[in-house]
């Protein structure tokens, strides 16, 4: 593929006084912005594993000065977005869980996800239907129904990359050409271990053909002993938003019903994506 060559530089002008007024505007907002996003990745780092962190250690970890990660947790606790369980020592605080409780309660696909659950399939003794959405470049599982003696890495609220899995595969193959050219040069390694092709072209083509296909099964890409199947859900524009998928033991798998089992995660989809759309809407006025 071609990769874009920088723009030639116009002949210089004389710059206007608005116009520095403007720059220094827009540094000001960037160099908030900035912070803002320092401040930000300080609630990254509380995860599973380290849930719990003294003040001292967030700046070793994170690289920020005393006074900094002092001042970023201090701002976080008013916020309740951080809570103090001992002297010096933070958690994720209540604001969070609140969050978190909104959205189960208003997310249309959270809320379509629901009306949907009925009509799954029982494919198997064990199974785990999957809900996840896109954002940005993670897909997040938002909701789960059943369950599997071994637990799967894809629980709610569990990040995942897009180039692993049929949960993020059939996300990615509906992505723009543009996001696609960005990923691929971006990610070289992420595409290598990918099994989507090492070349611009196998790539381009191992999307198309997920995409022509309408669902993707893979194999033991992101837990060992699972296999996935998955198809896209859509907004009412017909923007790619999330995925649903059925996670099962290998030893459960039939492939004479791959394409069958295919064709109902596709319908399945397309029944969220519709019920989606219609929970989305502003509701009508009255009078």
């Amino acid at each position: 593929m071609t990769i874009p060559s920088k723009p030639t530089r116009p002949n210089q002008v004389p710059i206007a006084k608005d116009s520095i007024s403007a720059a220094t505007a827009s540094a000001s907002a960037s160099a908030s912005a900035s912070s803002l996003e320092r401040m930000l990745r300080v609630l990254d780092i509380f995860t599973e594993t380290n849930p719990i962190w003294a003040v001292d250690d967030m700046g070793a970890a994170l690289g920020y000065t005393r006074s900094t990660v002092y001042r970023y947790v201090r701002e976080l606790a008013d916020a309740d977005l951080l809570f103090q369980v001992e002297t010096g020592r933070y958690a994720l605080g209540a604001r969070i869980i609140t969050w978190d409780r909104q959205l189960r309660v208003s997310d249309p696909l959270v809320r379509a996800v629901r009306q949907l659950e009925p009509d799954l399939p029982q494919w198997s003794d064990q199974q785990v239907w999957l809900f996840c959405r896109l954002f940005k470049d993670q897909v997040v599982c938002v909701h789960q129904v059943g369950e599997l003696v071994d637990t799967v890495s894809y629980a709610r609220g569990t990040p995942r990359p897009l180039f692993m899995g049929a949960t993020s595969k059939v996300i990615l193959a509906h992505l723009g050409a543009r996001q696609h050219s960005q990923l691929f040069l971006e990610n070289p390694e992420a595409v290598r271990k990918s099994n989507l092709g090492q070349s611009w072209d196998e790539f381009r083509r191992s999307l198309h053909n997920i995409r022509r296909k309408g669902f993707v099964l893979t194999t033991a890409e992101v837990d060992v002993g699972v296999f996935g199947l998955a198809a896209p859900i859509f907004d009412g524009d017909g923007k790619v938003v999330g995925s649903i998928s059925c996670v099962r033991p290998i030893q459960e798998r039939d492939a004479a019903l791959d394409e069958q089992q295919g064709q109902q995660i596709i319908s399945l989809a397309e029944s969220l994506t519709r019920t989606m759309a219609a929970l989305s809407e502003p509701p009508k006025k009255m009078g």
